[in-house]
Parts: structure tokens; sequence; C-alpha cells
């Protein structure tokens, strides 16, 4: 991906902060934060990371991840 501008990357973290509800139910529903992130114009999954704890959601690894999805679901498109 080509380097963005600060106003790029600002513009895609303020759309990732206004989804809030439904970043945090794509997150509990098993999908990763390098998933969120590509999907808001990768903003970066480590910063992703950090919002979700500024919201208090509880973070998890890829077993729980796993099994936020279900038996029998395909892991998540990297």
């Amino acid at each position: 991906m080509p380097r963005r501008s600060r106003e790029e990357l600002t513009k895609a973290r303020s759309k990732f902060i206004a989804n809030r509800e439904n970043v945090i139910a794509r997150y509990n529903e098993g999908e990763s934060a390098a998933s969120l992130a590509r999907s808001y114009d990768y903003v970066g999954d480590g910063w992703v990371a950090r919002q979700l704890d500024a919201w208090g959601v509880p973070r998890r690894d890829r077993s729980a991840a796993a099994v936020a999805r279900g038996p029998g679901v395909p892991p998540m498109p990297r």
C-alpha cells in the first residue's frame, strides 16, 4: 500500500471511531484486529488494538477468537 498522508490516515481513523459499536461487535464475533484494520483502509492493527483497549474491550488470543467464531466456522481471512 502506498504511503498515505496524515489527513488520509486521520480520516480512516475517524471513520473507525465513528463505527465503534459495529467494530466492537465484529471483534466480539471473532474478527481479528488486523482484519478490522484492513477493512478501515489499514489504520494499523496495533492502533486498532490500542483503540479496543481504550474502549475497554477485553482482548483475546487466536484460540479465543476461534471460540468466539464458533465450531465449524473457518478462520477469518488474513
